[in-house]
């Protein structure tokens, strides 16, 4: 989750840093003194949760909260402050959580088992398409992705967040050329040139390096082939019989969809 904390005391915010580092699937891309930049900041760039004071100079977290909720309605909104008096104000715009200060690590530990479910409910702008030509869309536009790029992320995709190898990602793809340092370069020039494309389109995070490989943070995207195998109603009727036709490798896939679909 990208978060931002707004905090008018640079002390608080260093403390939060502090105490929230490492967290799992907390990611704070902004850290703001005053409600004005944090908001002009939320407008240019996806924020999934914001960690707000409530007393700030000109406009208070209260009416911060408002303003981020009409940018993005799903947004997560949390009051860290010293005055539980504020509750009821959380409240009456439907605050998702509320940490009094002082907090300690275990407090933030909390918080997030409620965030991340909240998070999972959240719309998410990324949807990937996989019955058919492999496609990703952010805000309804296309993400331009070509060649090796786009298939390393197609392949990656389907493993549903599991790790999957470099080795194996090369194997596939360049099938029938030997596995050798030499070769692996071109693998890991197309990786570069994939990475940089979503870096391009604000989607650094969908694509995450292992150890061994690679694997997709699933919590950033919706995707078709994903409902599907949940059972979702509505997308199995939009399965017409193509999963990636474009690569050779999906035919694995499509005869499990279609053996499945016959169960």
């Amino acid at each position: 989750m990208r978060a931002i904390i707004v905090d008018d005391e640079p002390l608080m915010i260093t403390k939060f840093m502090r105490l929230s580092a490492g967290l799992p699937g907390l990611s704070v891309v902004g850290q703001f003194q005053d409600a004005e930049t944090a908001l002009a900041y939320a407008k240019e760039n996806r924020v999934d949760v914001a960690f707000l004071d409530v007393e700030l100079p000109v406009t208070n977290g209260i009416v911060l909260a408002k303003k981020l909720r009409k940018l993005r309605e799903d947004i997560i909104i949390v009051f860290v402050t010293a005055y539980d008096e504020y509750i009821r104000d959380s409240n009456m715009i439907g605050g998702d959580y509320y940490v009094v200060k002082p907090y300690t690590r275990e407090v933030l530990v909390l918080m997030m088992e409620k965030l991340e479910a909240l998070a999972a409910r959240q719309k998410k702008p990324v949807r990937i398409r996989t019955f058919g030509r492999f496609t990703v869309m952010k805000d309804g536009k296309p993400v331009p992705l070509v060649g090796k790029a786009k298939e390393i992320l197609a392949l990656v995709v389907t493993r549903r967040g599991k790790e999957i190898s470099n080795e194996e990602i090369y194997s596939t793809l360049w099938e029938g050329r030997p596995y050798s340092n030499v070769n692996m370069s071109v693998y890991y020039n197309a990786l570069r040139r994939l990475r940089a494309a979503l870096k391009k389109a604000g989607l650094e995070g969908l694509l995450v390096r292992t150890p061994r490989g690679q694997m997709v943070d699933t919590r950033l995207f919706d995707c078709d082939y994903y409902d599907w195998k949940d059972g979702d109603p509505e997308h199995r009727a939009l399965f017409e019989g193509e999963f990636l036709p474009e690569y050779s490798w999906g035919e694995y896939i499509l005869a499990e969809i279609v053996n499945e679909g016959r169960d």
